[in-house]
């Protein structure tokens, strides 16, 4: 049952009603606030001057905002020299350049993804620019799964686009370590590559998923590498990163749950301040964000936050709530994120004028080692035929085959074998190539990912239908010849003269690939 009374007062524009809710079988009583505005009332208070609205130089309740003054940049400095600060890196920070002047990474997606998918690009909401693709697409009658890969495909051809400058000032503050990503590209990685290993892969990545909880490494403190955790996950030819509005809901019911949750992560975000830079959550997921990060009531103080978002800062409610209830939130509102991030990194250049971190001339000892995506196709080929490699692997990402294709050749080492044996284990089929150049007698090292697969089919099924190993021969060399092994012959292999892929191969890859990514999203 809901009483409700109206007290005689009114206060800037707002309406108070005090509700009671009384569960007459728990005998509980709850006493709720409820603020309602009335938009149209706000312009007739405005004009009487009862309300004042906030504007970039004035604070809510007419204050000067803590944005503009020295102890808000030099607090949040300080805090970044003692690696205190984790940012949570958003859409907004991905800006591109577009002959139609700056737009961003994700709107430009959306344009060509509602090209490639066959849908009208008009008149998209900004900030939710690829969730109404996704409506549209799913109103003709489509299925949710072709999105993904869909727009896997569409991102793939954005790789080539410039790195935005946002993250290119952020990958040039050394103390910041840990990021975390709410977009599911890769230009952050690409960024802490360039600026602080000159290009060369070294940064570590991690990725959310509702199927798959990846945490961090025990072992974060003594890493000498940055590290990117992608929140709402890592593009993909399946549903494992973040498209719609619903799947944002899903990551966050997970991300919530007390067996999904990665523990290792949120322990770092409980323990530094977070730097929200332009992620666009809306409604209640910011402040949920914050709670779930903070891992106890907003109210019970603590760590500052910094929140640098248009949707929160435009927010009357947004504001009204953290001024309240999590008073050492910082609410930037003295510009958009691009210029904040220009302030911040010029303010850092300014500290730290000797940092060699801003010259991106290191290079590294040794780089990482590439992991696969989980379901993916590995791969497998002798260095002399990388172009054929190349080739396939091209041809089956055109069909929105997620591909495992290491270019560099790397050798093993500790980390190296651990992470190739996990991603033989998480692909789902394994496809080696084989020639003339794999029959040499030299120790190579594709015959040690030859190896490990054929331990891991030993758990594969033996049904057709279930294939995990794929050999496909491009030349003349003999299946059965004695330097192949022979499970290679036993099983169902493909001959491509030449390399060429034919549509009768990229078919069955296809159907193999997509019948264990629907296993695997269907899996307890």
């Amino acid at each position: 049952m809901i009483r409700g009374e109206q007290p005689a007062s009114w206060q800037s524009g707002c309406r108070f009603f005090r509700v009671k809710v009384v569960n007459s079988e728990l005998g509980l009583q709850r006493l709720f606030l409820l603020q309602i505005w009335y938009t149209l009332l706000s312009t007739e208070l405005t004009s009487s001057g009862r309300i004042c609205h906030a504007s970039p130089s004035r604070g809510l309740r007419g204050g000067l905002t803590i944005a503009e003054s020295s102890i808000f940049w030099d607090t949040l400095l300080q805090l970044i020299e003692e690696g205190k600060v984790v940012p949570i890196a958003g859409q907004d920070l991905l800006t591109i350049a577009d002959p139609a002047g700056p737009k961003l990474l994700y709107a430009y997606l959306a344009e060509h993804l509602a090209q490639y998918v066959g849908v009208s690009s008009d008149n998209l909401p900004l900030g939710g620019e690829l969730n109404e693709v996704a409506c549209r697409f799913l109103a003709k009658g489509n299925q949710v799964e072709d999105i993904y890969p869909a727009l896997k495909a569409v991102a793939a051809k954005a790789e080539v686009l410039p790195i935005p400058e946002p993250l290119l000032h952020l990958a040039d503050i050394k103390p910041l370590q840990l990021f975390v990503s709410t977009t599911f590209d890769s230009f952050l990685t690409r960024a802490l590559n360039q600026q602080r290993f000159g290009g060369t892969a070294k940064t570590r990545v991690c990725a959310f998923s509702p199927t798959e909880v990846e945490d961090l490494p025990s072992d974060l403190k003594s890493l000498s590498s940055p590290l990117v955790y992608h929140l709402l996950g890592k593009v993909s030819a399946t549903p494992a990163y973040a498209v719609t509005q619903e799947d944002v809901v899903e990551f966050f019911h997970s991300l919530q749950s007390e067996t999904h949750q990665p523990p290792l992560l949120f322990d770092e975000l409980q323990r530094r301040s977070l730097l929200i830079l332009g992620s666009r959550f809306s409604g209640w997921l910011p402040r949920f964000f914050m709670r779930m990060a903070k891992r106890q009531r907003l109210s019970a103080g603590g760590k500052s936050d910094y929140v640098v978002d248009a949707e929160v800062s435009n927010d009357l409610n947004q504001v009204l709530f953290l001024e309240s209830f999590s008073k050492a939130t910082k609410i930037y509102r003295s510009g958009g994120v691009v210029e904040f991030v220009r302030e911040l990194h010029q303010r850092w250049i300014e500290r730290h004028p000797d940092d060699p971190g801003q010259a991106a001339t290191a290079l590294p000892s040794a780089a990482m080692p590439p992991e696969g995506e989980p379901g993916s196709v590995f791969l497998s080929y002798s260095s002399g035929d990388a172009a054929v490699a190349e080739k396939i692997k091209t041809a089956l990402e055109a069909a929105g085959v997620d591909v495992f294709f290491d270019r560099e050749q790397l050798q093993p080492g500790d980390d190296w074998e651990a992470k190739l044996r996990r991603s033989i284990h998480q692909c789902s089929l394994f496809l080696p190539i084989i020639s003339q150049q794999t029959l040499t007698p030299d120790r190579r090292f594709f015959r040690v990912e030859w190896n490990l697969a054929l331990d891991e089919a030993q758990k594969a099924s033996f049904a057709a239908e279930e294939a995990f190993l794929l050999p496909v021969v491009i030349d003349d060399t003999r299946i059965d010849h004695p330097a192949i092994p022979a499970k290679f012959s036993a099983t169902q292999w493909k001959s491509l003269p030449g390399g060429q892929p034919t549509p009768d191969f990229i078919s069955r890859v296809q159907q193999l690939y997509r019948k264990y990514q629907k296993a695997r999203a269907t899996a307890p």
